[in-house]
């Protein structure tokens, strides 16, 4: 019964130590990057209210604009397919905010087929590789560039990266930053 209890006490010990260590890369890796001048800028897919962006991707969305307009990339990927209760592709609905906002068309490049953070970066890295691009900056919320740039690099994808804001809600916060722990470690050890 000791060793059973002793087991349990070092897990707990080991877990909380993992979730501080991946919790405190997540929490700085947005001020400890800084994006690169590259040939693309590819924004991460997140959900859609009906045919629009979210507020969390219109965020992206914005962050992307900013990096474009002031020459970091000359094309801009949007990378996302269609969930079960979306209406369209995330990509396109991006495309569309992009040229609403005054985006050139043949300066964006819809990657639809991806369903997560890991086939995101497989599917735009393919989109580059077919256009001559070598060089990007991956755009996504504060929680969620340390998995994206790991993932990237993984890929073999020469990438920086530029976080978009957040919500201002602690709550939020909370929910989105607990929910990447698991997906870091799912990384980690499965390496998907």
């Amino acid at each position: 019964m000791l060793h059973i209890k002793q087991l349990l006490i070092f897990l707990l010990l080991t877990f909380t130590l993992l979730f501080c260590i991946i919790q405190w890369k997540i929490i700085v890796t947005p001020y400890q990057v800084k994006p690169v001048p590259s040939d693309a800028i590819i924004v991460l897919g997140a959900h859609l209210w009906g045919d629009q962006p979210s507020p969390l991707l219109q965020y992206r969305l914005d962050q992307a604009m900013e990096l474009y307009h002031t020459g970091y990339g000359k094309k801009i990927i949007v990378s996302g397919a269609q969930g079960d209760d979306e209406v369209t592709t995330e990509a396109k609905a991006m495309a569309a905010y992009l040229t609403r906002q005054g985006i050139p068309t043949e300066d964006i490049l819809l990657e639809e087929n991806s369903y997560n953070t890991f086939q995101n970066l497989k599917y735009s890295k393919e989109i580059m590789e077919k256009a001559g691009l070598r060089h990007a900056i991956v755009v996504t919320n504060t929680f969620h560039l340390h998995r994206a740039l790991r993932i990237g690099k993984y890929l073999d994808i020469e990438i920086s990266g530029s976080a978009a804001k957040m919500h201002p809600y602690i709550s939020t916060k909370i929910k989105y930053h607990v929910r990447e722990f698991f997906s870091v470690l799912k990384f980690l050890l499965l390496r998907r």
